[in-house]
């Protein structure tokens, strides 16, 4: 189980929902191929918690061997290129508390921007695509995925969206 860091979020940032689920990505969508960070977050009233999926090998953790590679708090002080919120019934709030349980290991092909979207996927629905050139993902498409939802329907922590799960969703890797 991950030891949570949370966050004293600002009253102008205060949670309108029970839970709100953000997904963000630091890449610009024209930046290089392997640059930037995704990474979730999950805010409740005044407190946000931040999740990434990192290597072991990465400067910023340390070396926990095999298996679980979901850090919290490492991206507190990131800014966020790319930002999209959901609002979450009780049932996907829970579905979230045992996804982040769960034995997950950081990959090439299973990094940050895939765990991220297939989180976003699993509780919400929603398809935040982070597939690249060659099937791999990368934070700059999720970056870009995200503006573009968000171009069609705008979110904030504030405004967040609410989607109905879907009964036969994908899951989370």
């Amino acid at each position: 189980k991950p030891m949570t860091e949370t966050a004293y979020t600002a009253e102008a940032d205060y949670c309108p929902a029970p839970v709100i689920l953000g997904i963000h990505s630091n890449a610009f969508s024209a930046a290089v191929y392997s640059a930037g960070h995704a990474w979730i977050t999950v805010t409740r009233g005044y407190n946000t918690q931040y999740y990434g999926l990192w290597p072991d090998n990465h400067r910023l953790t340390k070396n926990n061997g095999p298996g679980y590679d979901i850090r919290t708090g490492l991206e507190k002080n990131y800014t966020a290129a790319a930002s999209r919120y959901y609002a979450l019934s009780e049932d996907q709030a829970q579905s979230l508390e045992s996804l982040l349980k769960r034995n997950v290991s950081w990959g090439i092909t299973h990094n940050c921007s895939s765990w991220a979207s297939a989180v976003v996927r699993f509780i919400i629905g929603e398809d935040v695509d982070a597939d690249d050139f060659f099937g791999f993902e990368t934070p700059r498409e999720l970056s870009r995925n995200i503006i573009l939802l968000e171009a069609k329907d705008p979110t904030t922590r504030q405004n967040p969206k609410s989607l109905i799960k879907p009964a036969n969703s994908s899951s989370a890797k």
